[in-house]
Order: C-alpha cells, then structure tokens, then sequence
C-alpha cells in the first residue's frame, strides 16, 4: 500500500473511532439524562403522596424502559405504597439485580418482603443495605423492629442504638428502645428511657401508654388526664419546695389542661391534690392552680374550676397494678 493509501485509511479509521465513541457518549448521556428524570419524578410524587399517579407514569416508564434500575425501583416504591407488597416485589428484585450497588434498593425489597412476611428474607436484605452504607437510618430502624419480632432483644436494641446515634429524635427507635428494657427487666434504664421519649413527645396514643408505663415504675413525671372525650398527657404539676408556689416548668401542663378544658365548651374542670400528712398544703396548692388557670384563662371563671384537696397519697390503677403516689395533682371533668 502507497503512502498516500495508508494516509488516507488512518484519516478513515480514526474518523470512524472518533464516531463511535461521540455515539457512546450520546448514549450514556441520554441514560444519565434519563436516570435523573426519573429521580425527580419519583421523588416528586413520593414527597407530594401521590402514589396513584406515580405508579401510572412509571408502569410506562417501565415499558419504555424495562432496564432502567431507577424505572423498576420507582415502581416498586409505588406499588408498595398502594397496598401492592406482592407485585412489588417483583420490580423492586429486578432494580438490585440491574444496579445491586445502592443500599436503597435492598432497603426498600426488604420492606417489601416484609409486607409479604418473609422475615428471614427481610433481615438479610436489611443487613445487605447496610453493608453498602453502614448509616442507612431506615435500614437500622426497621433492622431493629424485625429483630425485635424475632424476640432477639439484645440485637434489636443494638440496631436502634446505632439509629439514635443518627437520629437522636426518631420517635420509632426511641419508643421500641424502652418497650425492649421492659422486656429485659432493666427497670432503671427503661424509666431514663421513657423520659427521653415523652420530653420529646408528650402527645398521642404512644405517650399515653408510655405514660402509664413510667407510671407503673413508680415514677410520675408523666400522667394521663382524662378531660372529656380527650385524654391528656401532661408532665408533673410542681411546686416550690415546702411551699404553693408553681415551679416555672410546670406552667406549660397547666397551659394544655386549661386549654382543652376551654376547648371542651362545657365542664367543670377538677383539680385534685393529694399530699401526704399535709392537707392544709395540700389545700393552698389546689387554691394556686386554680387562680393561675383563672388569671390565663377567662372562660374558665365563674364556677368552672372546682378544687379538692387530700392529706393522704393517691391510690390508682394502671394497666391492672395498683399505684400509690404520696404527692399528685389530678385533673378530670365534670358535668
């Protein structure tokens, strides 16, 4: 072959590489394109809890493109969303099959066993996730209810540990914390435990039981209070010491009783107080809740705060076991 003929096939042949390569590029960059349009769509309609219409436009994703990992993980998410754990499944196994490097993915075909009870499954999946990110806080939570199912306590506790040191808030982690203490029978630690979950959220079905709970220790930072329909959680109504005087941090309790009486429309609200060996105290402090509920609340004057005082400790019930508390202030309605 002449110089000009080897000239002219290199200038071909490099032509002809460059092309491919500027098509694989368009490629790959048509896939990244649509990888982050299916990332914001799916987000959008996961965060808005429209889970109808994500499943719609990802169904059709997955039919344009059925080896998208990003198009299969969606439409698991919204199939389980839906009520769909079974037919989940199936997406949800082909997005780690196509991109088995995302802790995501093994997260959420975990939950997914899970909705199928397949609990062996279930953990593995979760462990898998977190081997790829060893702080996946949803992965440690739900890590730790699956063990908590499995009664293996010691572990649970471990997983929600680990969670709290990422999340020092999550209510889930918090409260399933103190329940497996319970189980332990590690009393100290459980009512230092119920305390952190109730600072944090003194609101609710959850803080109701976990009130009684604290309560059946012994311990009385927190009571349920009846009003009505609604039963309240408040922390410990405090005084001064020796005196009637109210102890600043108590003024929010008096706060939310005061208000929910108001609320209510009619009643009597009662406030009761119990002190051992010192009823005339005991007088005197009802006699200051009830004037400062009257001076920040005005509906409630004019009869509808009623005051008893005990100089003797008061019994209840709690979940079956009988309670005695030397010192109380109790609020309930009447009429």
């Amino acid at each position: 072959m002449n110089p000009m003929r080897k000239f002219m096939y290199f200038i071909v042949l490099l032509c002809l590489t460059g092309c491919a390569q500027a098509e694989n590029i368009g490629v790959q960059a048509v896939k990244v394109g649509k990888s982050i349009q299916y990332r914001v769509l799916g987000d959008h309609y996961l965060q808005t809890d429209n889970f109808e219409r994500g499943e719609e436009a990802f169904r059709q994703a997955v039919q344009d493109n059925p080896n998208s990992p990003e198009s299969n993980y969606y439409l698991g998410r919204f199939l389980l969303a839906g009520g769909k754990a079974e037919e989940a499944v199936g997406y949800l196994e082909k997005a780690v099959a196509l991109d088995p490097g995302k802790a995501d993915y093994f997260f959420w075909l975990g939950l997914a066993y899970g909705e199928n009870g397949w609990r062996e499954e279930e953990l593995r999946l979760y462990s898998r996730a977190l081997e790829i990110d060893p702080k996946h806080l949803q992965a440690l939570i739900y890590r730790g209810h699956a063990l908590l199912k499995n009664k293996q306590y010691e572990e649970s506790l471990d997983s929600y540990r680990q969670a709290l040191e990422l999340w020092p808030e999550s209510p889930a982690a918090l409260y399933n914390r103190a329940l497996i203490l319970k189980t332990l029978g590690r009393a100290p630690e459980e009512r230092l435990a119920w305390k952190e979950y109730l600072d944090l959220y003194p609101a609710g079905s959850l803080a109701r039981r976990a009130a009684d709970h604290l309560n059946m220790l012994s311990d009385f930072s927190y009571r349920n209070h009846t009003l009505g329909a609604r039963t309240i959680t408040l922390t410990e109504v405090r005084f001064e010491p020796f005196s009637a005087k109210l102890d600043g941090a108590t003024m929010p309790s008096l706060k939310l009783a005061g208000a929910t009486a108001v609320n209510m429309g009619k009643g009597t609200l009662q406030v009761v107080v119990h002190l051992k060996n010192n009823e005339k105290l005991a007088r005197e402090r009802a006699i200051s809740i009830k004037k400062y509920l009257e001076e920040h609340f005005p509906d409630l004057r004019g009869g509808r705060i009623g005051i008893s005082w005990f100089g003797v400790p008061e019994e209840f019930t709690v979940g079956g076991k009988k309670l005695r508390a030397d010192e109380s202030v109790r609020f309930f309605l009447t009429g």
